[in-house]
């Protein structure tokens, strides 16, 4: 299967709501989309992001749909960057999350100049931290009862990678 990333687009709101709206996506993300307005929101959101969030969509080059995204929201002053993705759920197990996990990471690196990059995970998405301890990101612990996420406390869990070892 090939696939590339690209900007986002307001086009891209079918494909997206899709996939954020599977019980198997939305049960570890606190962004809240359930409702098509809100997809559309997000959407909105991401195309008027600042400088410092880079948000690529991930396509399905085959039947050019949007199966996920890549985020890589960082922070000159510290030289560190956040990363998320979110993939389709038809999709994983295919090495597509680590791929461009891998390219935001090289791009933060060398080309951003950051010292950190880091992820959190619902401590339940053994899937998401696979694909971190792939990308050689270093566990760094447990943010306790963190996130309120449908009336309950979760624990998040917190892995970086620093630029002396990518």
């Amino acid at each position: 299967m090939d696939y590339y990333t690209r900007d986002i687009k307001k086009s891209d709101l079918d494909d997206i709501h899709e996939y954020m709206t599977k019980p198997e996506v939305s049960k570890y993300q606190t962004c809240g989309v359930t409702s098509y307005e809100e997809t559309k929101n997000y959407i909105d959101e991401m195309l008027n992001r600042d400088e410092h969030c880079m948000f690529n969509v991930i396509v399905d080059a085959d039947i050019d749909k949007v199966i996920g995204s890549i985020q890589l929201e960082h922070d000159m002053n510290n030289k560190s960057g956040e990363i998320e993705f979110v993939i389709h759920p038809d999709y994983w197990g295919n090495g597509i999350a680590t791929d461009v996990a891998n390219t935001m990471i090289k791009y933060g690196f060398k080309v951003l100049k950051l010292n950190r990059i880091w992820a959190q995970t619902h401590i339940n998405n053994t899937a998401s931290e696979i694909v971190l301890q792939k990308l050689d990101m270093k566990h760094e612990g447990i943010l306790r009862q963190n996130v309120l996420l449908d009336d309950e406390y979760r624990d998040t869990l917190l892995y970086s990678i620093l630029k002396e070892e990518f």
